[in-house]
């Protein structure tokens, strides 16, 4: 796959995941995917396989807001990469809720 083909995949994969698009998600991740996500919020974990990392992206949709995201893409030929920055918040408490993020 070239580097543009890759910005055209993670485009999409963007889009599925900000329009709700599942059946998209589903064709772009391997049954086999891995989704790592380190540091030591309730969310941390490796989610093995294409069901757990989808059901990770809708608790993150669920529990979460977006406050920021920064996007920037490398389609160099030469140093092909993607690089991408997001900002989650997890809510602190709420009047039904006394959960806290860690």
């Amino acid at each position: 796959m070239t580097a543009d083909e890759n910005v055209g995949v993670m485009r999409r994969a963007y889009e599925a995941f900000n329009t709700g698009d599942i059946n998209t998600l589903v064709d772009l991740f391997d049954e086999t995917a891995v989704w790592h996500l380190p540091g030591r919020s309730s969310m941390a974990d490796d989610y093995q396989g294409r069901d757990a990392t989808l059901a990770y992206f809708g608790q993150l949709a669920q529990e979460t807001w977006l406050q920021m995201v920064t996007t920037a893409w490398s389609a160099s030929s030469a140093a092909p990469r993607t690089e991408t920055a997001s900002t989650w918040m997890l809510p602190t408490a709420s009047s039904s809720s006394s959960r806290t993020a860690g």
